[in-house]
């Protein structure tokens, strides 16, 4: 059997969409090929510290073996600091980097394994120094394209010494293949869906589970508060609601949602209700609760429009829900408009707004995308983005050979 090697300076569990993505790609792999998961010990955000089976918290179909290495993690300290936040956080992610990467030394020199697989471009570059002395397949997995010129500069050194590529959308293939990458070394795999952990809950049973009034037409949205994720647009589109149509922020961090709270306040808004953080294995049944399901990315940053395979695009389709997204690029890849979704104008919360009651008053409109993306989010399952991502590796080590 493969035994393949998958290294992630994350912590596991994470308050972030990649934790997920990452544990639900190593479960599915894990079906097939012999899967470990390396990272670091790192000092995990409170809410998370009492989280011990990742096999549950995060509905995998299996479990997962994990192996944890040392780095020195300062994160905590910098909250308490005076003044000089944004850099003190910059140094301390230096530092914790730098140390999980001579952690991981002695692991990659000593160990025995047919795939090593990252989604660190520093991780991957890593590997392919010590090509030489141990290391067989390598495989990157990249979610965005770099900014700066240093890191311009890396990803060209990088992708002509790596066995292959794994990217989310089109775009991100494209950006890639400029930096002179052979085709045949990369592969276009976006994120997926679990289609067995949503459906549980009919929208009655998850309103009463949950304390929600049966009467109110409920807009959710599932994530992040990032400012590329689009949430102030959100925000700013109940202005133009009624307050039985409330809008449901679930999720954020502590350092996110005070933004979001103070702009509802600015808007002296009354039908926005902030849920905060959510365990994952609950998420499905908030998203059951929902009359519709949205996705407001700006188009003000490239992560957005050209890069994220979005995790929750595929969790809203498989939760049955009607869905408004913005017209984005790396969105149109997987759906279209007034098909599988409405797509409105980016960064336009008239729009927005428009498209929520279009989806209230027509229920026929609602009926219609929630069958086609019900059709269209059955091909994309963490079973088969593994069976896709382990042909393409099978096709790059046959290269090699």
């Amino acid at each position: 059997m493969m035994k393949l090697i998958y290294l992630t300076n994350s912590r596991l569990p994470g308050e972030k969409a990649h934790a997920i993505q990452i544990m639900k790609t190593c479960a599915a792999l894990a079906a097939d090929v012999d899967v470990q998961i390396v990272h670091p010990r790192r000092v995990n955000r409170p809410w998370l510290q009492s989280v011990v089976d990742l096999q549950k918290y995060y509905k995998l179909p299996r479990d997962v073996q994990r192996r944890l290495v040392g780095s020195l993690d300062l994160f905590s300290i910098v909250p308490k600091l005076p003044f000089g936040k944004t850099l003190a956080y910059k140094i301390v992610f230096a530092i914790q980097t730098i140390t999980y990467h001579i952690a991981l030394l002695p692991l990659l020199l000593t160990s025995s394994a047919d795939v090593y697989y990252t989604r660190d471009s520093l991780t991957a570059s890593l590997l392919v120094l010590l090509r030489k002395v141990s290391i067989s397949t390598v495989i990157y997995e990249a979610h965005r394209f770099p900014s700066s010129r240093l890191g311009l500069e890396l990803s060209r050194w990088l992708v002509n010494k790596l066995d292959g590529i794994v990217v989310l959308t089109n775009f991100l293939a494209t950006r890639y293949l400029e930096l002179g990458i052979p085709e045949k070394r990369i592969s276009v795999v976006p994120d997926a869906v679990d289609l067995q952990d949503f459906g549980v809950f009919s929208k009655s049973a998850a309103r009463q589970h949950l304390g929600i009034d049966e009467s109110i037409f409920v807009v959710m949205y599932v994530g992040h508060m990032y400012h590329w994720k689009g949430v102030d647009t959100l925000v700013e589109a109940a202005t133009r609601l009624s307050d039985n149509e409330q809008i449901w922020l679930i999720g954020g961090t502590p350092e996110e949602l005070p933004r979001i709270e103070q702009l509802a306040k600015q808007l002296e808004l009354t039908n926005i209700h902030l849920a905060g953080y959510v365990p994952y294995e609950h998420i499905s049944t908030y998203m059951a609760a929902a009359d519709v399901l949205v996705i407001p990315n700006s188009g003000d940053y490239d992560i957005s429009r050209f890069y994220t395979s979005p995790i929750k695009l595929f969790e809203y389709m498989a939760a049955k829900r009607p869905i408004v997204a913005s017209n984005l690029p790396s969105l149109r890849e997987i759906i279209v408009h007034d098909e599988t979704a409405l797509l409105v104008q980016p960064d336009n919360p008239i729009s927005l707004a428009i498209a929520i009651q279009r989806l209230q008053s027509d229920s026929h409109l609602s009926s219609r995308l929630v069958d086609n993306a019900t059709v269209l989010v059955s091909k994309h399952t963490w079973s088969g983005r593994s069976q896709r991502i382990l042909e393409f590796i099978d096709s790059v080590m046959s290269m090699s050979d």
